[in-house]
C-alpha cells in the first residue's frame, strides 16, 4: 500500500479492489435503486449514492453495481440488489448525511427567490462555504481471537465463550478507547487523535452503531462527525486549525491503519469466576471525508 504522506504518515491509503464504483453514473440523475440488506429493503437515488464515502460504496458493491444482465439495462420495478451489508448501520449514515443536507441553506438570491441563469464564474465567486458540510466518516473492523482458557475445552463451549467475548467487546463503546494506551505525546495514535477530535470528534465520543457480524468473530463500528467550520486559531490554536484541514485530504480517498492488541477480559461467561480471558484483537481503522453540498 501507498503511504499518505509518506513512512511516518498516521494512516496509509487504502488500494481498494473490485470494478471502479463510477458506474454511478450510468444512472440517470432521477433514477433509483432498490437494495436488500439482509432482509430489509432501502431504496435510494443516484444523487445520495453519490454522497456515501468510496470505502461504502465498494462494500455495498464489492462485484460492481449492476448484478448480470442489467448494466445498461435499468432497474425493473420491485427489483432489488442483494447486499450483505448490516441495515442498521446503513440506515445510522444515512439519518446523519440527511440531517446534515437539510441544514444546509438552500441557493437563493438576496430576494429569497431561487437563483436560476446565474452566470457559472460569478457563482464560483461567491462565498458558498455555508452551502457545504464535512462528514468525517470512521470505520473500525474489529477481529478478535479468544485464547482457550484451558487444555480439553470442546469446540461447543469455546464457541459459547467466543460469543460472551464478543458480548464484552461490544461493551467498550468509546471510539478512542483502544488507542487511550498508546496516546502519549508523539505517537502515531496521538496524532491520530488530536486530528480527529480538531476536525469534529470529541475525547468520550461513543461509535454511533457497533454491532458484531453475523457468524464471524468480527465486531464492526462506525462514527460520523461534522467538521468543525467555527475553528478560529485564537481559540484551539494555529495547530488544530492545520490538524483539522488535513481531513480533507481524505476526501474521496479512503485510507486505512491497523493496530494489534492483546487485551484480557474479565467477567466473561463460561471463564471461572476471577479468571482473565486472554484475546488478540485486531483493529483497522478506515477514515474517509465526505462533502454535501457538492455539484
Amino acid at each position: 500500500m501507498a503511504a499518505a504522506g509518506g513512512e511516518s504518515s498516521i494512516i496509509t491509503q487504502v488500494q481498494q479492489g473490485g470494478p471502479p464504483i463510477n458506474t454511478l453514473s450510468d444512472i440517470n440523475a432521477d433514477e433509483t435503486i432498490t437494495m436488500d440488506l439482509r432482509g430489509t429493503r432501502f431504496t435510494l437515488s443516484r444523487d445520495e449514492l453519490l454522497t456515501l464515502p468510496e470505502f461504502v460504496l465498494l462494500s455495498l458493491f464489492p462485484n460492481g453495481l449492476f448484478p448480470e444482465g442489467h448494466m445498461g439495462g435499468g432497474f425493473q420495478d420491485g427489483d432489488a440488489v442483494q447486499v450483505d451489508y448490516d441495515p442498521a448501520s446503513l440506515q445510522y449514515m444515512l439519518d446523519f448525511f440527511r440531517g446534515v443536507a437539510s441544514s444546509i441553506p438552500a441557493t437563493t438570491s438576496e430576494d429569497g427567490s431561487d437563483v436560476v441563469g446565474v452566470d457559472p464564474a460569478a457563482r464560483e465567486q461567491r462565498d458558498d462555504s455555508s452551502r457545504r458540510a464535512g462528514i468525517i466518516v470512521l470505520r473500525e473492523d474489529l477481529d478478535f481471537y479468544a485464547i482457550p482458557h484451558k487444555q480439553d475445552i470442546g469446540q461447543e463451549e469455546m464457541m459459547d465463550v467466543k460469543r460472551a467475548a464478543a458480548k464484552k467487546l461490544l461493551e467498550q463503546g468509546g471510539i478512542f478507547s483502544g488507542l487511550k494506551k498508546s496516546d502519549e505525546p508523539g505517537t502515531t495514535e496521538a496524532h491520530l487523535i488530536e486530528m480527529l477530535t480538531a476536525g469534529g470528534f470529541n475525547h468520550d465520543d461513543h461509535w454511533g452503531h457497533r454491532a458484531g457480524e453475523p457468524n464471524k468473530a468480527v465486531i464492526c463500528s462506525l462514527a460520523l462527525a461534522r467538521l468543525r467550520s467555527d475553528i478560529r486559531g485564537n481559540e484551539m490554536g494555529n495547530n488544530a486549525v492545520g490538524m483539522a484541514q488535513k481531513l480533507l485530504l481524505f476526501w474521496r480517498k479512503p485510507a486505512r491503519r491497523c493496530w494489534w492488541e492483546g487485551v484480557e477480559l474479565e467477567g466473561v461467561e463460561g471463564v471461572p469466576q476471577g479468571q482473565k480471558l486472554k484475546v488478540w484483537i485486531r483493529r483497522v481503522w478506515t477514515l474517509e471525508m465526505s462533502v454535501i453540498g457538492l455539484r
